[in-house]
């Protein structure tokens, strides 16, 4: 590897070629024109973690995809490739023997072994949000330096799937630094390198020239959070960045007027939903009886929210109405499901039949940052709910707040949030949030509701314990349905997912909206 890059390099500095091919993914060489190039991305919030196993949320996943690497890579259309396991063998129904890709470095030149990897699985087990990414591990071992043994507790359909979320670290530099430097100044195998990283305003990334797929084509990348729509916008129309996520739904037109740039908007994974606290008796912010136990207050909810007109007033149409919590192309979609409709004089009846003919107060805790017009629509539900009696006090903070606030589910009776299913599979999902808290390890870590049903926790296991995936599919498909009839969440809709791109990139969309620089070129 030294003596190829060595070779490129000189006979990119004597001969200026452009064209020259790594031999290793086969990738153009960088040329002495693209010493310098340089990209600004502006994302609608901050990563919460450069640590991949403090937290699973898209943003904080999408820039660290760019840090990372995982044993396989999840492509842009959620296929499956070798990554730092560059080929497999299947022992057994249970174990698998990986062969690790050699001559890897992390970005400090710490190389890469079987002691990384295994260090990795095991410093994700140990995260109390991240642990559900590797609830299918028994064991794992190294065999030696360049071979791994890895075990699951029962035969696991989406085994390669979940396998492209778990990021390796470098064991040697996390022993040495601690948790916090190490989230500060993170050092992985991936295509860019961390320079610098302050909160809130930028992340500064440089190529990793030693990249095992190539060097980058594009040199300097530099990621901004810029939560105000208006100067996100703004930043683009005026050359400051050239590339943005989620765009704001009402500047969607500028954009596709302004000859130098491309709005690029499809259909997108994320679900954006109401959690509803439905088990307990007592729930933080009712007084009283928890009303959410009540099948009718369920379904008065329903009603009374008019998911159409969010999605037309609110999402400027950019948004498509949800009748369940997965899009078609996820692993545990139940075709023909759908949710109450929208029926206000129906919904007063049903509160009035359960026993609140005046309705009832309650707290909805929502972000402000995280999603596009989060918080408008968290206004939109608490106008809706109050037409019914039900009256909202909105409890609207930041997302790098929000989050933590929510997650144990103590202070939260009802909450928006969302999920993508980026794997493809709802498993992950439904094992997250709904499987019962503090039954099984790595197993309802998120579940805000306290939901818990025994049916559905074993439907769960059995999809979880199979290594066929028609199999898979039924027993998730049976958890979609259980969901369903129980609502411990109200789908409201599936984003689209909206970019505004300079004419000068090379920019393809992958389906789970994340943002990974290599496969970005810059148009010749």
């Amino acid at each position: 590897m030294k003596k190829r890059n060595a070779f490129l390099t000189m006979l990119s500095l004597f001969m200026a070629s452009t064209f020259l091919l790594t031999g290793c993914g086969g990738k153009a060489a960088t040329s002495p024109a693209k010493k310098e190039s340089k990209i600004v991305i502006a994302q609608g919030s901050d990563p919460l973690f450069l640590n991949p196993h403090g937290n699973d949320e898209g943003p904080t996943n999408c820039v660290n995809s760019n840090i990372y690497d995982a044993l396989v890579f999840r492509k842009g259309d959620l296929s499956i490739e070798p990554a730092l396991a560059e080929s497999w063998e299947q022992k057994d129904e249970k174990t698998w023997i990986f062969h690790l890709r050699k001559g890897v470095k992390f970005h400090n030149g710490d190389p890469f072994t079987a002691d990384d990897v295994v260090f990795s699985f095991q410093h994700c087990a140990d995260s109390k949000v991240c642990a559900g990414m590797v609830q299918f591990v028994d064991t794992i071992k190294k065999i030696d330096d360049n071979t791994i043994e890895l075990k699951t507790k029962t035969p696991f359909a989406p085994l390669f799937k979940f396998l492209s979320k778990v990021m390796i670290i470098d064991k040697k530099y996390v022993e040495a630094v601690g948790e916090e430097e190490m989230n500060l100044k993170p050092i992985g195998t991936g295509p860019y390198k961390v320079v610098e990283w302050v909160k809130e305003d930028h992340i500064t990334m440089k190529a990793n020239e030693s990249y095992w797929k190539g060097t980058p084509d594009i040199q300097n990348v530099i990621f901004r959070p810029i939560s105000n729509e208006a100067t996100r916008t703004a930043a683009l129309l005026s050359g400051d960045v050239q590339l943005i996520t989620n765009v704001p739904v009402h500047d969607a037109d500028q954009i596709k007027q302004n000859s130098r740039l491309d709005f690029i908007g499809k259909p997108g994974l994320r679900l954006i939903y109401l959690t509803v606290d439905v088990n307990r008796d007592k729930t933080p912010t009712i007084e009283g009886k928890n009303p959410f136990t009540n099948p009718k207050v369920k379904e008065a909810v329903q009603m009374a929210i008019d998911k159409d007109a969010i999605v037309k007033n609110i999402m400027n149409g950019h948004a498509y109405v949800a009748q369940q919590g997965n899009v078609k192309e996820t692993v545990g979609y139940v075709d023909g499901l759908t949710t109450p409709k929208y029926n206000p004089e129906k919904a007063k009846q049903l509160l009035a039949e359960a026993g609140y003919p005046n309705g009832f107060a309650v707290t909805l805790d929502a972000p402000n940052n995280r999603y596009p017009n989060d918080y408008k629509v968290a206004e939109a539900v608490a106008s809706q709910l109050a037409k019914v009696g039900i009256q909202v006090k909105l409890n609207l903070m930041p997302k790098s707040l929000f989050f933590n606030y929510i997650r144990p589910g103590d202070k939260t009776s009802f909450n928006l949030t969302g999920w993508a299913s980026s794997l493809g599979d709802c498993g992950d999902w439904y094992n997250t949030m709904f499987y019962t808290r503090d039954k099984k390890k790595g197993h309802g870590g998120s579940n805000r509701g306290h939901y818990t049903n025994p049916a559905f926790d074993a439907a769960l296991d059995n999809a979880d314990s199979t290594s066929d995936m028609a199999t898979r599919t039924k027993y998730l498909q049976e958890c979609t349905k259980i969901l369903a009839k129980d609502t411990p969440f109200i789908p409201l809709y599936f984003q689209e997912d909206a970019y505004g791109v300079s004419k000068d990139l090379d920019f393809k969309p992958r389906l789970d909206a994340y943002i990974y620089v290599y496969d970005i070129h810059f148009k010749k």
